[in-house]
């Protein structure tokens, strides 16, 4: 697709969901016109009349001459066939995170047309405006290691969520850090332990991981990423998931907690900034309307699936400590 004068014009499919309604509303905040949404049943009605967007029950009554992205938010063992068909229709896509569920997933994509060029990947904390600075910060620096706290509150774990075959908060939430962290630094992690619980809510996956890689450089990486019935004071998405990113270097510390940024320098110095709350679906936006418009896909297939392949690694060495330890 071309770049053209008129106001971007997106398809939201999975509008009904949590992820997928604030898509809409995000790409309409930011100028775009969101002219179909993709719903099954009725469910997305009020919210396109909400949009002046037409409700269509299937991704084949797209198509690329009338549309500038098509976004797809859906459970994300649905995402890869969908997304690799709109790509082979010529489609830019802007597909939730993760890129697939796993790896075997992640290869329905891989072969599709375009999928370097015409796929972006949602991870929404790469908008962030904290994300930028850590990243600068960083650079040059003799990293130690990285500690990452995400926490996502949920009231119950059900539905979509609690099919084993999504993989649990690691996929779900936790991805998030991985794709982040390992954006940062060279080479395949190696993985030194993990573990699993699903004794908060119950459910058949896994509720708390935590996990401990080490990069080729020798940064050590730690990821504690759970669901909380427990909504904390102050968070991303308005309170939904509360982050912390502590960033240990021979030169310092820089310690990233949901809105704010703080740094101790090796000499003694400090500084802290704060950002006002921001909407993380209004920047990804923002950034994918450039993105349709030509521009490159903030974060790739190809790294994308660097995450997605971590992950297995974590989720599948979690599931066999926990087989362990069951008694014969």
């Amino acid at each position: 697709m071309t770049a053209t004068s008129h106001a971007p014009r997106v398809a939201v499919v999975g509008a009904a969901g949590w992820a997928g309604s604030r898509h809409a509303r995000a790409f309409a905040a930011a100028g775009a016109k969101v002219t179909v949404l993709v719903e099954k049943d009725e469910r997305g009605l009020a919210l396109a009349q909400e949009l002046g967007a037409r409700l269509v029950p299937s991704t084949a009554e797209l198509h690329p001459e009338h549309l500038d992205l098509v976004v797809v938010a859906l459970p994300t063992t649905m995402q890869p066939v969908i997304c690799a068909d709109l790509l082979n229709r010529g489609f830019r896509v802007l597909t939730e995170k993760p890129v697939a569920a796993d790896a075997e997933g992640a290869a329905v994509l891989a072969a599709a047309s375009g999928v370097n060029e015409r796929l972006m990947v949602g991870y929404t904390l790469h908008h962030h405006p904290a994300a930028a600075l850590v990243s600068q910060w960083i650079r040059n620096k003799s990293v130690i290691a990285v500690s990452v706290r995400s926490v996502a509150h949920k009231q119950n774990v059900h539905s979509w969520r609690a099919d084993p075959k999504e993989g649990g908060v690691a996929v779900v939430n936790g991805i998030h850090a991985i794709e982040l962290v390992s954006s940062w630094f060279d080479g395949d992690p190696k993985l030194l332990a993990s573990s699993a619980s699903s004794s908060l809510y119950g459910s058949p996956v896994p509720e708390h991981v935590v996990c401990a890689l080490e990069f080729p450089e020798g940064v050590v990486f730690t990821m504690q990423s759970y669901w909380s019935p427990w909504r904390e004071p102050q968070g991303l998405n308005q309170g939904d998931w509360s982050l912390t990113v502590d960033v240990l270097t021979s030169e310092g510390r820089m310690l990233w907690s949901n809105d704010s940024l703080r740094v101790w320098e090796r000499d003694g110095g400090q500084n802290e900034k704060t950002f006002d709350p921001s909407d993380l679906f209004l920047l990804q936006a923002e950034a994918a309307l450039k993105f349709c418009r030509g521009g490159t896909p903030a974060v790739t297939f190809a790294q994308a699936l660097r995450a997605t392949e971590i992950s297995d690694a974590v989720r599948a060495d979690a599931l066999s400590r926990a087989e362990g330890m069951v008694s014969p």
